[in-house]
């Protein structure tokens, strides 16, 4: 990795880190730099407004829930339902990192959701997709629409689920993804 993109990632990691220990409210582009151990000019290179810091967060998430998929995905038999069933292992595999992430940028989002644009374009091209795998509109929205409903209980740590009924849960999805 370059040293550029290390020093951006610096950044982004700071900044989920300042969301998620002072709130939202506290996304600062002081708070970051010195939580990321830079200089406000260094922070401003990369992210010249707190938009853009915003904006380059929510592309970071999108992109790694994209590579989760994919490597679900490779480690899935060929098939039918075989997208889908990525979909839903890379999104409720319980992964720190990606919860980190995911709940920063929730929070943050909060403050500015005209930056929400990526996330509904990223959406909409996933429902897209689960469409094209031959699936009825309706069958792919009540997985689609299950998934990212679990997903944001637990961002929000409001699922009511124990862990054996959400592994029942999980299987019953990956089951209609089958078809």
């Amino acid at each position: 990795m370059s040293t550029l993109k290390n020093f951006r990632e610096k950044i982004l990691d700071a900044s989920e880190v300042v969301v998620l220990e002072n709130g939202a409210r506290h996304l600062t582009l002081d708070a970051v730099a010195a939580r990321a151990g830079v200089s406000k000019g260094g922070l401003l290179y990369h992210f010249p407004s707190k938009e853009a810091l915003l904006k380059g967060m929510l592309e970071r998430l999108i992109k790694h829930l994209e590579e989760r998929q994919r490597e679900k995905g490779k480690r899935l038999k060929e098939g039918p339902g075989r997208e889908i069933q990525a979909f839903i292992l890379s999104r409720l595999e319980r992964d720190p990192q990606t919860e980190q992430m995911g709940s920063a940028v929730l929070a943050a989002m909060a403050c500015a959701p005209r930056l929400l644009q990526p996330a509904r374009e990223e959406t909409r091209k996933r429902l897209s997709k689960m469409l094209q795998e031959g699936l009825s509109f309706e069958h792919a929205a009540i997985i689609f629409f299950a998934v990212q409903g679990l997903n944001l209980m637990e961002l929000l740590s409001l699922s009511p689920l124990n862990a054996k009924e959400r592994k029942h849960f999980v299987g019953q999805l990956l089951r209609l993804a089958d078809g």
